[in-house]
């Protein structure tokens, strides 16, 4: 299917144009690059494949006059015949991260953000279903400004149509000035052909972000704000401290709240006020604090919104000048301005301040707020390459700071951020059944690596089974972002929620029952004991219907296989199931079993399930190993 992609003309490779024209002429093509050289301009695509099929196209337009250029619209297009087709596509909110849907395609599909968070609203990905030989090719658009992309149906002249496809930069209100001699990138585009309609073949994803961009670590990580949010104290965030050690805490991470002055409310007040509250708070002991983390063999962190300051914070009227403003139904949102070289120094020293002061090596970078569109028309490119530059200097500063990247939960959660941030915040809807969704939904677009999983949870005991009469105790767990509903749950559900990724605790500890505490102790030994593996793991959606998901961990050459199967309400006693595998090997299930890889293939392996709202996990090794 990506074999048929008319690339001919111009016309068909890119959408650019601006007060020059549109790009048009000869197309030159040699090896794995396409082009066209006019006296004004230079266009440039350049074609990539790696080993497991992923094609990275990167392109670019360079200004060879001697005048600066006003750009209007920078697009890649890809072209096939007319068809019908099917276009899959994600929502992407606060709370309902990653929502996808297949859609028939009649005349066009559009996706767009318009801001500075690159997930806002859409996912910056999608894929097209070709339904008349099942066969299908994903789209991820790589993009550090506001992006677009649209997939439409486009007559010829007669009743015969193409598919276009046209995907970059935002045009809406874009006038980007391009000086003589400069040469401004388009976003990459990764792309590659599937044929499972379940999850689209995410496992070559996986396997080239692997390959391309490996993870440095997968920690197990505490979090202050599900367990009190931003009502922290002294007292009662050290009484954690121990109990973390005891679970397996490598990172003891303080939300918002330990910062500003006083009681004047942390969200609009005094964000960018980077300084510890000396009234509110810790009360001034947060150096003590972290000494206290750290002799319990645990790393310190806490949390930041770098990007924005609230309307109270005396570094807004210290330094005016390092922001720009914007109103958002009468409120006046104050963002911090990126593009000033004077104001990246700034926000790093004070930032080096910190981690000298109270010895940090986690933040969690959040950013609660957004932009429409950008007044400059230049889809905020130089604040996008000013954040770049920062992150850059941060990193080489402090090569071995962890970093995390939230935004109103997963509203950046995205294959770019992945490039620049260790690990994301899943949502701040932390229900594990929810959470399970938005995890299955996003390995499609991001490494399971990448992507945090949460427990918020606590113990209930003495629990009264009124039907049964007898009583025992329950789990319950956030069903939402604060603690409004909650929902029980089975400590085997629990533990395959956490399963795949960076494991977080946001809750009390101290609540919990000594059965479910060391439960979770054991589940976070063998995590550990596995580390490597998870870290290398491409993961398949075997099974993704209304009662049952079953998904496949993996390493690349099939040695190492884990399913995690959770039901919903099932009306079944056992699911088979058929994995991936090498069909030559032979293979020990849960340790004993053993099937051949054909056999396997051929008869499934049958799971047997439970009960509702329950998770299983089988571990299938090569016994040639």
């Amino acid at each position: 299917m990506i074999k048929s992609f008319k690339q001919q003309t111009a016309g068909q490779l890119w959408k650019i144009y601006g007060d020059f024209g549109y790009v048009n002429g000869s197309v030159l093509t040699q090896d794995n690059k396409v082009s066209v050289v006019d006296d004004r301009y230079y266009v440039y695509s350049g074609y990539e494949e790696s080993e497991c099929g992923v094609i990275s196209r990167k392109s670019s337009f360079k200004n060879l006059s001697k005048q600066t250029m006003l750009l209007s619209c920078l697009q890649t297009r890809f072209v096939l015949d007319g068809g019908e087709y099917e276009v899959y596509t994600q929502a992407n909110s606060w709370q309902n991260e990653s929502r996808g849907s297949w859609h028939l395609l009649n005349t066009s599909i559009t996706g767009e953000t318009r801001g500075l968070r690159d997930a806002y609203g859409v996912a910056p990905f999608f894929g097209i279903w070709n339904v008349q030989t099942g066969r299908g090719v994903v789209f991820h658009i790589l993009a550090r400004q506001p992006w677009k992309y649209t997939i439409k149906y486009t007559p010829t002249g007669t009743e015969l149509c193409n598919l276009e496809i046209e995907v970059g930069l935002n045009d809406c209100n874009l006038s980007l000035q391009l000086p003589p001699g400069e040469k401004i990138e388009l976003p990459e585009i990764l792309y590659y052909e599937f044929r499972n309609k379940t999850d689209m073949d995410c496992y070559k994803l996986h396997q080239f972000m692997n390959q391309e961009y490996p993870r440095r670590e997968l920690p197990i990580i505490y979090n202050t704000w599900l367990y009190q949010f931003d009502r922290i104290t002294f007292d009662n965030v050290a009484a954690q401290i121990e109990r973390a050690k005891e679970l397996g805490v490598e990172y003891f991470v303080i939300d918002a709240g330990w910062f500003g002055y006083g009681e004047t409310a942390w969200f609009w007040g005094t964000r960018g006020d980077w300084y510890e509250n000396q009234e509110g708070g810790f009360a001034g002991r947060m150096a003590e604090l972290s000494e206290l983390v750290r002799s319990n063999g645990m790393k310190f962190g806490i949390w930041l919104e770098i990007e924005t300051a609230g309307s109270l914070s005396n570094m807004l009227k210290a330094h005016e000048e390092y922001y720009f403003t914007h109103d958002c139904n009468g409120d006046e949102l104050y963002f911090f301005d990126f593009a000033k070289a004077e104001a990246r120094e700034y926000l790093l020293h004070m930032i080096s301040n910190l981690i000298n002061t109270y010895h940090i090596q986690y933040f969690k970078f959040d950013f609660n707020q957004d932009l429409d569109v950008d007044i400059n028309q230049n889809a905020f490119k130089n604040y996008f390459e000013g954040y770049q530059q920062f992150i850059q200097q941060l990193r080489g500063a402090y090569p071995d700071l962890y970093m995390e990247n939230c935004a109103s939960g997963g509203l950046r959660m995205t294959l770019t951020n992945s490039l620049d941030f260790d690990s994301f915040w899943l949502s701040d809807n932390q229900s594990p059944y929810e959470g399970v969704r938005i995890f299955k939904d996003t390995i499609k677009r991001v490494a399971p690596q990448m992507i945090e999983k949460w427990a918020t949870i606590q113990s209930v005991c003495n629990f009264k089974h009124y039907y049964q009469g007898n009583s025992n105790e329950k789990i319950i767990a956030t069903n939402d972002a604060t603690w409004s509903n909650v929902r029980g749950v089975h400590q085997s559900y629990l533990e395959g929620f956490l399963t795949g990724g960076p494991i977080g605790f946001s809750c009390d500890l101290n609540s919990l029952s000594e059965t479910v505490f060391n439960g979770l102790k054991e589940f976070i030994v063998q995590y550990k004991k596995d580390r490597n593996f998870w870290k290398n793991a491409v993961c398949r959606i075997l099974v993704d219907s209304a009662s049952v998901l079953a998904l496949e961990f993996s390493d690349v050459n099939f040695e190492q296989i884990e399913l995690v199967i959770y039901t919903k309400r099932i009306r079944q006693e056992a699911l088979s199931v058929y994995p991936v595998l090498n069909p030559l090997a032979n293979y020990c299930i849960n340790g004993d079993r053993v099937m051949s890889g054909d056999q396997i293939d051929a008869e499934g392996i049958q799971v047997a399930l439970d009960g509702n709202y329950q998770a299983k996990r089988i571990s299938i090794r090569n016994c040639n190993l």
